[in-house]
Formats: C-alpha cells, structure tokens, sequence
C-alpha cells in the first residue's frame, strides 16, 4: 500500500511539473507582493484628521437656559486652531439664524463628499449654557461612513479635542487627559506597509494560490497515467494527491516565512505559531482544491468553481463587515470559510503577540476535514474514464 501511494504521489509530482502556470503562480505572486510592500514607505494608519466646525451658540436658545452665553464655542474653535496632533481646522462658520445654518451644512457636506476635510462639527445652541450649568453638552460631528477605518479612528481621535478643551475652561474635576494612541501600531522604523498588509493579503494568498493548485489534480487526469499503477483505489488516489500537493505547499510556506523575514516582518508573537498558521491556511486551500476538482467535469469548469469559491471566500473573510454586529446566521457563513479564522490569527500572533488560538486553528482544521471527506465522497461517486 505504501509502495502504492508512493508510485501516486511521484505520478502527482510529474503532473504538478508539466502544469508551469500553476508553479509560476504559486510561487512567484507572494514573493512580488512581499517585495513591493517591503520596499514601501509609510502605510501606518490614518491619524490626523481636517475638521470644519458649525457653531450655532449665538443663536437663541431657551427652555432650561433663559440666560444666554457664547463664550465657550471660541475657546472650543481655538483648541483645533491650535496644534492638535489629531485634527487640523480646515474652517469655521459662527451661525446666527437657521438660513446660515443651512448654506454652512451644505458647504461642510460637499467638501465631506469632495474629501477636502474628514469630518465637520456641529455646535448646538445651548452649547455655553450646558457647559455653565455643568449639565450634559453634546457634540454633533459627521463622518463618511463609507471609511470604517476613518470611522472607528476619528471616534477616539475626538479624545483630544475635548481633554485640551476641558483643560483650557478649567473643567477637570475628576478628569485625567488621555492622549489616544494605537495600541497595536507597527513602530514607524519597521516595514508599515507589509505588516499591516500581512494579516489580510498573505493568507489570501496562500489560501489562492493553494487551492489553484489542487482545483485541477483530479479533473485533469487522463486514464492512461491512472492505468499504469493499478491496483489503486480511490481512496489512495485522493490521499496521494493531498500529500503531494501538501509538500509543494509547505515549500511555498517557507518561502513567504523567508520572504516576510527580508523585508521586515515585525511578529510580537510566536514565528513558529505563525508559521503554523500558515500551514493550516494552505492546508485548507488545497482540501477545498480538491474538492473542486472532484466535483467538475472539465478544467474549464474547475477553474470556474476556483474562482467562485475563492471570491465566496474573499467577500465572507470578515474584513469587509464588523462581524460582531452580524446576526448569528451571517456570522456561520463567515466562520464556514478558513479566512475568518486565519486573519484573526494573524493578526494577533504579529502584531498583539499573543499565543495560538487553538479555537481558531480548530476551526481552520475542521473546514479542511469537512472538504477533504466530501472530496473523497464525491470521487467515490464519480465515474472513471479507464
């Protein structure tokens, strides 16, 4: 038997060289990506933010504040005039009536939508009045919520602002200032550019090209090379191909552990886990591989599943939708594909430096269980040309 699976695994080996394209591929597009990044300056994320500020506080206003003040709005104004390390102030509109409120919200709106600024700052009219009867002052800001990243960062980045503002009127009972910060940052002397990018497109990557690899080993065999080691059962078949595309896989393993390592790979955590992570990410591409390819009838209708599979799986990786706020539901189909396992795990070995999540590398394993049985089940069923 071993004899056997060793005369398939050297077939599958003479197969995997006559497909050029496919080693091309496989070997070559980390290593260009690996270089251009590496050779990239800059690439942190975005941290400094032009802002315009509305400020309707000489307005009127009434109800619970019968006395009307405005002298907090220009100490607030003056806080981003000065040198903010979050925020520059690209203008400022002191708003007396409704009209000029209008034309200045729409003028804030078109230079959001043009990405002149970032965001713009509305001042309510009780503004001052809060602030003097120390009741709560709420600020009115609006983002493009097209960027999430921008999104997420201006939410924190608004800390400043305010602990400066507070300092400067003398509101600082039980207050201590907190200049955010990025908690996991790459240090600005390493590689930005690859190592934010790492933990998105290099499991992408391993897990295309891997899965190309394999999506033709079975639809692509002809009966005569199957004829010339026989007996061998389906079951061999199945397991000399993933053995051999395994080795192949490792060997592109190493080569991107390698490559990374060159340009500047910064991993807090473990390179053995991370290298681990990797595996199993490669691992998982060829089972679904194979899957593919026990299930198609030509090549053409492989490499169309290939590429079916491989955006189902781009789009459901997580990085495009918080997963957190997704219904149950959503979240299944997300955490049913490998990426939803293998950037989060990326991630937290490179730049958080923690352990291996066994969770997750479970999670990695049993999507390549599931497929490499449904392979073997699907070929079992399929008719042989002999």
């Amino acid at each position: 038997l071993i004899m056997n699976i060793g005369g398939l695994v050297r077939k599958e080996f003479g197969r995997l060289r006559s497909d050029k394209r496919t080693l091309i591929l496989l070997f070559t597009i980390p290593l260009i990506l690996i270089v251009i990044f590496g050779l990239t300056s800059g690439g942190g994320p975005t941290e400094f933010f032009r802002a315009s500020i509305i400020t309707k506080d000489d307005m009127d206003c009434f109800d619970d504040f019968p006395s009307n003040s405005s002298q907090y709005d220009d100490i607030f104004i003056s806080v981003f005039q000065d040198n903010l390390t979050s925020f520059g102030l690209e203008s400022y509109y002191n708003i007396t009536d409704e009209v000029e409120y209008s034309n200045a919200f729409i003028n804030c709106e078109k230079m959001l939508k043009n990405e002149i600024i970032d965001v713009f700052i509305v001042l309510t009219e009780n503004f001052s009045e809060t602030i003097e009867n120390d009741t709560d002052t709420y600020l009115i800001y609006y983002i493009d919520a097209s960027d999430s990243e921008a999104l997420n960062s201006i939410n924190i980045s608004m800390l400043e602002p305010i602990a400066q503002f507070k300092l400067r009127i003398g509101k600082t009972a039980n207050f201590s200032m907190i200049i955010p910060y990025l908690e996991f940052e790459v240090p600005f002397w390493e590689s930005q550019v690859l190592n934010y990018a790492l933990a998105f497109t290099i499991p992408l990557i391993i897990f295309g090209t891997t899965m190309n690899l394999s999506c033709l080993s079975i639809v692509s065999e002809g009966p005569l090379p199957r004829m010339l080691i026989t007996p061998a059962s389906k079951r061999s078949i199945i397991l000399s191909k993933l053995i051999a595309n395994s080795l192949i896989m490792i060997l592109q393993a190493g080569e991107i552990f390698v490559a990374t390592a060159i340009f500047g790979l910064y991993c807090l955590g473990s390179l053995f886990d991370l290298f681990l992570v990797f595996l199993a990410i490669g691992f998982c591409g060829i089972t679904i591989g194979l899957f593919i390819s026990s299930i198609s009838k030509t090549d053409l209708q492989a490499n169309q599943l290939y590429m079916v599979f491989f955006i189902i799986t781009l789009l459901f990786s997580g990085q495009f939708v918080n997963v957190e706020n997704l219904p149950p539901s959503m979240q299944a189909i997300i955490y049913s594909f490998p990426l939803g396992y293998g950037i989060p795990l990326t991630l937290d070995i490179t730049l958080k430096g923690l352990p291996l999540d066994y969770a997750l590398f479970s999670g990695i394993l049993i999507i390549s269980a599931v497929y490499i049985l449904l392979a073997y089940v699907s070929y079992s069923f399929k008719k042989v040309e002999v």
